[in-house]
Parts: structure tokens; C-alpha cells; sequence
């Protein structure tokens, strides 16, 4: 009898811990979370109306560019492809962060760039994103 006893308090015990960890671990909570995957076509924007300010003092250097993007756009930087060899290619790229109006009017401030002579720049780049 104290066989059967102690074989029923030791399954007692055990049915009661495994009910209290199941209760321990339905008490976690995961917050709701969202994961998947998608495509769309990404192009890229025509660039028009551009427009290089001189300096006011000094001709022979840029101070601004400015242009339109055919579609918004929230951020934009643009570079001058300068080519101080003068030899036809890129020997470096004079990059600064343009700012937008309006969505589509950009104007890049180049007064703090390094090389910015109008004799060097061969290529403007620009990259823009919604």
C-alpha cells in the first residue's frame, strides 16, 4: 500500500510540473510581425532643364547645379565628373547632397567642393530615390 502510495504522489507530482511549465510557457507573448518577399520594376529618372551657376566673382568655377526630375523624389545627390588631366576620362567625382523642392526641383550647392573649375567637369551624375 505505501509502494502504491508514494507511486501516486510521485506521478501526482509529476503531472503537476508539467502542467505548471506548459502554464509558464503559454504566458510568452510574441508580438504580431510581418516578413515576406516582393518585387516591382525600378526606373530610373530623366533629369532635365540643368542648369550650372558661376561663381559671381570668379567665372571659371561652379557654385550650383540645378535641374528638374521628370518624377518626385525625396532624397538626391549629384556629382561632377571632373577630369583635371584633361585627357577625356573621370579622374575623380566632386559628390554633395542636393535639396529638393517641390518634389521634383533639385539644387546642389557646390560652393564647399574641392575642384569645381568649369575647364574639369566633364560628366554630371546624379542618384535620386522616393
Amino acid at each position: 500500500m505505501q509502494k502504491k502510495a508514494r507511486l501516486l504522489m510521485l506521478t501526482t507530482l509529476l503531472v503537476l510540473l508539467a502542467v505548471l511549465a506548459y502554464g509558464f510557457a503559454a504566458q510568452n507573448t510574441v508580438p504580431t510581425s510581418y516578413a515576406g518577399d516582393g518585387q516591382a520594376d525600378v526606373s530610373g529618372y530623366t533629369v532635365s532643364n540643368v542648369h550650372y551657376t558661376l561663381n559671381a566673382s570668379d567665372p571659371s568655377i561652379i557654385d550650383s547645379v540645378s535641374f528638374d526630375l521628370d518624377q518626385s523624389a525625396s532624397e538626391v545627390h549629384a556629382a561632377l565628373g571632373m577630369d583635371s588631366n584633361q585627357d577625356g576620362t573621370v579622374d575623380s567625382w566632386e559628390w554633395v547632397t542636393c535639396s529638393v523642392t517641390g518634389g521634383t526641383a533639385v539644387s546642389c550647392d557646390y560652393t564647399g567642393a574641392t575642384d569645381r573649375k568649369v575647364l574639369d567637369i566633364i560628366q554630371l551624375r546624379v542618384i535620386a530615390s522616393q
